[in-house]
């Protein structure tokens, strides 16, 4: 045991310093991005207009569907997935889910691409691909009609929960 003392010593000095080393390195090298905002040029006008929104696509050109709801009843899991049918940008801002109870939810100002928005029943906090409805009740059950409507309210998508 007293043979191999030292050498385990030596060795935690050697990957403590080795570990302290690649840190700094890494450090210096690596510098944190940042966002710097910067205020408009005095000679640019302020307009307190509000941004209006895109038009709407033709009705008849589908593009948007409801691909699935997952864990109906269960509010922990319980999420639907909405996916993107086309090409382009789809603003969803004013869009609604509806369910036969009439319980709604309204998109924030969010534009669809290509893919799908996950939208939980429970609270949470919004990324660029998951909303949260804000419920303390799940929303789904099996049978019920899922519609989504435009911000025109018109219907653009249905599914039945399996």
């Amino acid at each position: 045991m007293k043979r191999w003392l030292p050498f385990l010593i030596v060795n935690i000095i050697v990957s403590a310093a080795t570990t302290l080393l690649v840190l700094t390195i890494w450090n210096r090298i690596n510098i944190a991005n940042s966002i710097v905002i910067e205020p408009p040029p005095a000679s640019a006008p302020i307009s307190n207009e509000q941004p209006t929104l895109g038009e709407l696509p033709p009705r008849d050109i589908p593009v948007i569907s409801i691909a699935n709801v997952f864990a109906a009843g269960d509010l922990q899991n319980e999420l639907l997935i909405v996916e993107r049918i086309g090409e382009g940008e789809l603003n969803l801002s004013g869009w609604q889910i509806i369910d036969q109870d009439k319980n709604a939810f309204v998109f924030p100002a969010i534009d669809l691409v290509k893919g799908q928005i996950s939208v939980y029943s429970r609270s949470g906090t919004n990324s660029v691909n998951t909303l949260f409805w804000g419920s303390d009740q799940s929303i789904w059950s099996q049978g019920e009609i899922v519609r989504i409507f435009d911000s025109a309210g018109q219907e653009r998508a249905v599914f039945e929960i399996p």
